[in-house]
Formats: C-alpha cells, structure tokens, sequence
C-alpha cells in the first residue's frame, strides 16, 4: 500500500506544477485572465486601424509602445485598445495585424506614450484697422503619425475630439524591449497544451495506480484449506 500512495501524491504533485500560472492569474484578477499586451518593435510601422481593412488607418502606433489585446486572433487582426482614458488622453478602441505585433511575455515599463503636444490656433482680423484676436495654444494628446502620400501629419485629441495636425514627433522616448522578442498568437493553444498534458499525465498515472493496486492485492485463501479440510 506504500507504493500505492506514493503514486498518488506523485500525481497530485503533477497536476499541481503545471497548473499554478494559471490559478495565480485567476486570483490576481478576481477570477478573470490576465490582460494581453502586444508591442511594436523598433523600425517597425503598425497601423491602427477602425475597422478591419487597411483604408481606415488612423495612426502608426508608436515604436516599443503597446496596444491592450481585448479580442484574439480574426481573420489575421487583434480587436484592441490604446491608451486609457487618463488626463488628456482617451482610450482608443480598433485593430491591428496580428503578425505586425509582438506579445509582451514580460512587463513593459511604459505601456502607452504619453507626449502631449501643442496646438496653435489662429482667427483671421475682423477688418484690418481692428486688433485681431490672435493665436491660442492648446495641449493635445499626441497619439501616434499618420503618412498620405508625401505629406506626415499626427493624430491627436484635442478639445473634445480626434483629428490631425501637420506636425511630426519622431524623438519620443522609447521603452527597453526584451532581449528575445518572440511573435506568438494569443489565443487558447499553451492552456490547450497544458491541458492535454495534464489529461495525458493523469491518464497515465491513473492506469499505474490501477495496475499496482490488483497486483499488490493478496490472492485469497483456497478454499478448499479452509480449516484444513477439502470441501
């Protein structure tokens, strides 16, 4: 009975040491998997987009900065968001190609660019014998470059609203990226993996309890010794 018992803390042990990622996840967050980030990598161009097509580009995401993965992999497109709805900024909801991205398998210190820039308005004069009102400057939440044709422009959300201004901001700061980058999909495939192992393990391990369990049995008594006689 020994060696029956080692094996089944053998399994439970098992079982335990493939599975404590994700029940940490679980906790951490109230019960719910843990946020998905993707980053671009540096010389890299990846668009946002509205929708899923490559005419409804709105920015190119800044190098080493990432996009929140809210929907996994459609038809070669992450659902995403980026930025939060923090101080200027509002958060941005679209898409980006799947392969453009890399998954951020470790924390990234700074998730989305803060830059703010300024915007300068100016009116045109009443009548050229009245002061005219002059220029406004106004802070903007820098987004991310736009390119059409020739002409770069940036995105940006400035007094209640998204549009373009015909400035560029290529000297941002850019994050420390890890040392091996590697492109992996998100979606259910490691917790598929982890489960089939798992599966497999247990079937396994099931089967040997089984098999030690009848052949540890002791053979019952024949019964024609009972009691020193034959029947």
């Amino acid at each position: 009975m020994k060696v029956l018992k080692w094996a089944v803390c053998l399994v439970i042990i098992t079982l335990y040491s493939i599975t404590p990622f994700n029940v940490a996840s679980a906790s951490a967050d109230g019960g719910q998997s843990a946020k998905t980030y993707a980053y671009v990598d540096v010389g890299c161009e990846v668009y946002m987009f509205s929708e899923k097509n490559d005419t409804s580009a709105l920015f190119a995401i800044p190098q080493t900065y990432c996009v929140e993965i809210l929907r996994g992999e459609d038809d070669g497109w992450y659902y995403v968001k980026y930025a939060e709805d923090e101080g200027i900024y509002r958060a941005v909801y679209g898409y980006c190609r799947q392969d453009e991205v890399i998954i951020a398998e470790s924390p990234i210190k700074n998730l989305y660019l803060n830059m703010p820039v300024t915007v300068i308005f100016t009116t045109d004069s009443a009548n050229s014998l009245l002061p005219p009102l002059g220029t406004l400057e106004v802070n903007a939440a820098y987004y991310g470059a736009y390119t059409i044709g020739v002409t770069a422009c940036s995105y940006v959300f400035c007094n209640e609203g998204f549009g373009y201004i015909p400035k560029v901001i290529d000297n941002y700061p850019l994050n420390e990226l890890p040392s091996k980058p590697t492109i992996a999909p998100v979606g259910s495939k490691n917790s598929n993996a982890t489960l089939i192992t798992a599966l497999v393990i247990t079937g396994v391990a099931a089967a040997a309890i089984a098999i030690l369990y009848f052949t540890g049995k002791k053979a019952p008594k024949d019964l024609r010794n009972v009691n020193g006689q034959d029947k």
